[in-house]
């Protein structure tokens, strides 16, 4: 069950009606149906009277709930969430691919389909359907694999790019911009920790309840978030869609540290931001082998390229390295050099990432153990210790 990201299409379904009234308000809090039956905000006190355009960025059930009343049906909202890939296969080049379920009949099933609950998605039906946001209106057809090549005959059969016709108007995906840009902004209340300056991030944040054994868990952590992200707004290029089941922060938490660095490195990568954009990628470094060459020199040279040098041991040669040859890196990027010493003292790892203390440990051969998510805060073994051979180092990270 995707949660509230799901709310980002319902709201384009309802604007693309012609009839929504982004400064209407509602009372927010709880919504009590004819059954008697209420459902609640993330917050159940609400933040009192919002307009359905400041419910969105609130991620409001309620607000949810009276946009359908008001602008919607079962069968409208239902039709809109089938044109938009729901409830039906994409075809991505992946086995066991689910259609995933859009069934909704009863009034309080048709609320909860609005925002995500009682209904599943698959994250390429997220990414297929946010395509439309990223493309004026036109839906593109995911794919894995960009070419298949013939080794005997070097021919070539390229993927075709496969678009719908325009399935909302262009008025409705910049309305639907605007309110994404009010989500990843440092004032929201749900997306505030995903701002970066200058990225022209936007997106939608999502919390679902875990649907197990015929009822929903209520413990404290029995939930699935995401994240749903696009940049930059005037012309996306990129979309990002991350989940994670029972993590340990809310979904305004649970993923900021991991987008930040993914956004930033694919935007260095594509020069998204250049002045020379189109041009080749001068930040970009391609690792050579460094085995066998000396320690200052190639460290001097990876330097003046910008790269971040960790020299492991006090010896003059290298024996091993990190990233191996051929990888592409950035500006900032870290590479391991291990060196010919008798013996290795322990780094501060504080900052590192989970993978960046995995390939330390192989090179110093030490049994990492991680407990949490983000970036190390604390380390078992101190700073400067003589490494022994098979220990074992406890890291604690941490997204905050």
């Amino acid at each position: 069950e995707p949660g509230s990201v799901m709310k980002t299409y319902t709201y384009m379904c309802a604007i693309e009606t012609g009839a929504y009234d982004g400064s209407k308000e509602f009372l927010s809090g709880g919504y009590e149906f004819s059954d008697g039956t209420v459902v609640h905000d993330w917050d159940p006190e609400g933040w009192g009277y919002l307009s359905y355009d400041v419910g969105y960025s609130y991620s409001s059930n309620v607000g949810i709930i009276n946009i359908i009343k008001d602008y919607l049906s079962k069968d409208k909202l239902s039709n809109c969430l089938s044109k938009f890939g729901f409830g039906k296969k994409t075809g991505v080049e992946l086995s066991n691919e689910l259609a995933g379920d859009i069934g909704f009949k009863y009034d309080i099933e048709v609320g909860t389909a609005g925002f995500g609950q009682g209904i599943s998605t698959t994250p390429v039906q997220q990414l297929q359907a946010l395509s439309i946001i990223a493309n004026d209106g036109v839906m593109v057809k995911p794919h894995i694999i960009k070419k298949i090549v013939n080794t005997k005959t070097k021919e070539e059969t390229i993927t075709k790019v496969q678009k719908s016709g325009k399935l909302v108007s262009t008025n409705t995906v910049n309305k639907m911009k605007d309110l994404m840009e009010s989500v990843i902004d440092p004032n929201s209340p749900t997306g505030s920790r995903y701002y970066l300056e200058g990225y022209g991030l936007i997106g939608k944040t999502g919390t679902a309840q875990i649907y197990q054994n015929g009822k929903y868990l209520t413990g404290e952590n029995d939930y699935i978030v995401s994240i749903a992200l696009m940049y930059p707004k005037d012309d996306p290029e990129i979309i990002i869609y991350a989940a994670a089941k029972r993590p340990a922060h809310s979904a305004n938490r649970a993923f900021p540290d991991a987008t930040r660095e993914l956004v930033q490195n694919i935007a260095k990568y594509r020069n998204m931001f250049d002045a020379n954009n189109g041009k080749e990628n001068t930040s970009a470094v391609i690792v050579e082998n460094y085995i066998s060459n000396s320690v200052e020199n190639t460290k001097k040279m990876l330097e003046d390229k910008k790269i971040n040098v960790v020299v492991i041991g006090s010896g003059d040669t290298i024996i091993k390295q990190y990233p191996s040859k051929g990888s592409k890196i950035l500006e900032g990027d870290k590479v391991f050099l291990l060196t010919n010493s008798s013996e290795y003292n322990m780094l501060n790892l504080k900052g590192y990432s989970r993978i960046d203390v995995i390939e330390y440990s192989k090179l110093v051969g030490i049994n990492p153990k991680f407990d949490g998510y983000g970036y190390v805060i604390s380390q078992s073994i101190e700073e400067g210790t003589v490494i022994r051979k098979n220990s074992n180092l406890n890291i604690t990270l941490s997204s905050d």
